[in-house]
């Protein structure tokens, strides 16, 4: 149901029935009759249905533990709506005395490595208060060539300040000239950033939020004054969000839209307004620009496109030289990303049948970006500043080889072995819907991330795992490109991504911004191939990434409790497959207005129907397990050595690492350590305990 038009049908000879929702009765609600239309095909004296509408009111439909809850939102009475958005409109293109001067900021001093670029004393004050001091070497080639004019492709590593080279310069000239806007004016479109997820696009839109938000003590909110509305508006549109929302919003006027290419077309469509605006635009980004324009994705990226390019090509005449003018129709095109080459695009796990020739160069998308941007600039400037392998420095790799079914043990072992914020990748949905439940009843604190859950359900787990120490987020690659979670510790490939690019964005969500991180590749005997192939698309030989450090001593004791997890997890989804057959059946039934026949419901069973005494014995037994799974995760984890009675005793006495805080809480006899600390030096591996040290390849024996 649309906002503005409620229609619900009711029985005229009994009383209203009303949902009960999470903010009360719906017959708070503003309800009036409203005339029933003649397709209905009823007289008007049946008495039998009637019509009745609700104006601005949205329905809600929120999923919580008591099931789906209808939620009524009232937004306000047409006449109360308009009068709000005049207002906002008035509030926004307020007269321009209303806005006070900008601050002069001491740059020269305060920031000497930004004053050359001479910022508007906004982003100056912005960059200062977040101590920004400097700017980063992408920011620094890209900057002066944006100032000029110049179309930029940027590539460079992730957590490189991609995001402010182009908005920086974008916010610069919305700011200068926001003064000059005509009074009472309604804001036009000036700036477009397109994104490839909902997540990139959400945390660009508030990084150039926070641009633009007082510094000092306007910031703090104590004062009563109502704030004036920012010089430059910045709104972000995305799937899974309430269409109506950002159509008022666009309505009102923006300055700077960062929007996912879907959800943008869907509303120009439908709006030509806002495609006119399209095709005025001052700037055009394309964020993470590799990814969206990948053969057979963002296919209503090409329809945006279009609506930016110049009306006649052939009318254009290119400049010659050096010294020509830059075309001024206005647009300027940045487009930015961590990898820029089709073979690290390349689909590992297909077969190539002809070998490419090791000394040809790779082929780069920027021939792609040529054939469907159309840069005003015709020799767009390119700054390279990606690393060689795409390795940053301050990342450390490492690999296990170990059996596919050995996975949740190895992955359970590093878990507890390395606490600290870990984001685990998968290549399929189904992968994290097995692993989720094992995390959960081995006590680790998991959330999920994929494209099948509600955009709400997304971005709350985004939030606990950011704000949950020791947690873990399960996600596929849509969490790989261009997110920013503060402290992710390690990066662990349960699964060989597909592309050697989506290898290097997975790994650019840890070690970002100079900061140290961790990644782990799992790599079971049947992937091997696929991770030389991996390595060779990034000019790597896999066999320079060390192995981790396995205590293999602890594997067994990990092992039991992942295996009675594996059956209790095993039990409760043959439970839960059978009840939502019988639930999809019985709703089927219900939509059609068909009884099921008793023989149907039993033939939709399992042939072998178990009887009440079967599934009692069944209940019990699988309560038994999960009994057992307590008892085991209540004792601790020993290593070799360590005795049960006493500290001080024992092969192994902990007593000083007790005494020096040096202790893992969760396995006794095992010194706290960073994951990058215990990688295999050399063709030897470190065995702990009276074992000492066995050779690489006899641990391969064991592990396979």
């Amino acid at each position: 149901m649309g906002v503005g038009l409620k229609r619900k049908l009711k029985a005229a000879s009994t009383s209203r029935k009303r949902v009960k929702t999470s903010h009360g009765n719906s017959d708070n609600l503003p309800w009036k009759m409203v005339a029933r239309p003649l397709e209905t095909g009823m007289a008007d004296d049946d008495g039998i249905l009637e019509l009745e509408e609700v104006d601005n009111v949205e329905v809600v439909y929120e999923d919580t533990d008591g099931g789906r809850v209808v939620r009524f939102n009232v937004v306000r009475n047409e006449e109360e709506q308009e009068e709000n958005v005049d207002e906002k409109l008035s509030d926004d293109a307020r007269e321009v005395e209303d806005y006070p001067e900008p601050e002069p900021f001491d740059s020269l001093n305060l920031l000497p490595d930004w004053h050359a670029h001479a910022l508007h004393p906004q982003l100056l004050a912005v960059l200062h208060s977040k101590q920004f001091s400097s700017p980063t070497p992408i920011q620094s080639a890209a900057l002066p060539l944006a100032f000029a004019g110049r179309d930029v492709v940027g590539v460079a590593q992730t957590g490189s300040g991609k995001t402010l080279a182009y908005g920086i310069p974008i916010l610069h000239r919305l700011l200068s000239s926001a003064r000059q806007r005509a009074p009472k004016s309604k804001r036009s479109l000036s700036a477009l950033i397109l994104a490839p997820t909902r997540e990139l696009a959400l945390q660009v839109s508030s990084h150039l939020n926070a641009c633009l938000n007082a510094v000092g003590p306007k910031s703090d909110g104590e004062s009563n004054e109502p704030r004036p509305p920012p010089l430059v508006s910045v709104a972000a549109i995305v799937g899974g969000m309430s269409a109506q929302k950002q159509r008022r919003i666009l309505d009102r006027g923006v300055d700077v839209l960062v929007a996912t290419p879907g959800r943008l077309w869907d509303i120009i469509e439908d709006d030509d307004g806002l495609a006119a605006q399209v095709r005025s635009l001052k700037f055009l980004v394309l964020d993470e620009a590799d990814r969206m324009i990948e053969a057979g994705h963002f296919a209503e990226l090409e329809n945006i496109l279009r609506l930016t390019l110049r009306e006649s090509r052939d009318d254009q005449i290119e400049p010659e030289g050096d010294t020509a003018e830059l075309p001024q129709d206005g647009l300027q095109t940045f487009v930015f990303s961590a990898t820029l080459s089709k073979d690290l695009q390349r689909n590992l796990k297909r077969r190539s049948r002809s070998k490419a020739n090791p000394k040809s160069k790779a082929a780069s998308t920027l021939d792609d970006l040529l054939l469907r941007v159309d840069f005003r600039d015709p020799s767009p400037e390119i700054v390279d500043l990606s690393p060689e392998g795409a390795l940053v420095s301050t990342l450390k790799e490492s690999k296990i080889e170990c059996l596919s079914t050995d996975k949740d043990v190895y992955l359970y072992y590093f878990l507890l072995r390395y606490p600290g914020r870990s984001l685990v990748f998968l290549s399929s949905i189904d992968g994290i819907r097995r692993l989720l439940p094992l995390t959960e009843l081995l006590n680790i604190k998991a959330f999920p991330l994929h494209s099948q859950l509600e955009q709400r359900q997304r971005l709350k787990n985004l939030d606990r795992f950011k704000s949950t120490p020791n947690s873990v987020l399960l996600a596929t690659d849509i969490a790989a490109r261009g997110l920013d979670i503060p402290a992710v510790d390690h990066v662990i490939h349960y699964q060989i991504p597909r592309a050697a690019d989506a290898y290097v964005h997975r790994n650019g969500r840890t070690a970002r911004a100079m900061r140290e991180g961790f990644s782990m590749l799992m790599c079971a005997p049947d992937e091997r191939r696929v991770v030389r192939a991996l390595f060779g698309s990034l000019g790597r030989d896999e066999s320079a990434v060390p192995e981790m450090d396995i205590d293999l001593t602890l594997l067994d004791q990990f092992k039991a409790r992942v295996q009675l997890a594996r059956q209790i997890e095993t039990a409760n989804h043959k439970v839960k497959k059978a009840n939502h057959e019988r639930k999809w059946l019985r709703e089927a039934a219900d939509a059609l207005e068909v009884e099921i026949d008793s023989d149907m419901m039993s033939d939709s069973e399992d042939d072998e129907k178990p009887t009440a005494q079967q599934r009692k014995a069944s209940e019990s037994k699988n309560a038994g397990l999960k009994a057992e799974l307590r008892r085991m995760l209540a004792k601790p984890l020993l290593a070799r050595g360590v005795s049960t009675r006493y500290i001080t005793s024992g092969s192994q006495p902990i007593v000083d690492d007790l005494l020096a805080g040096e202790f893992n809480e969760k396995i006794v006899g095992v010194k706290k350590s960073d994951a990058k600390d215990d990688l295999v030096a050399g063709k030897r591996r470190k065995k702990k305990g009276k074992a000492g040290r066995v050779d690489a390849e006899e641990w391969k024996g064991v592990a396979e």
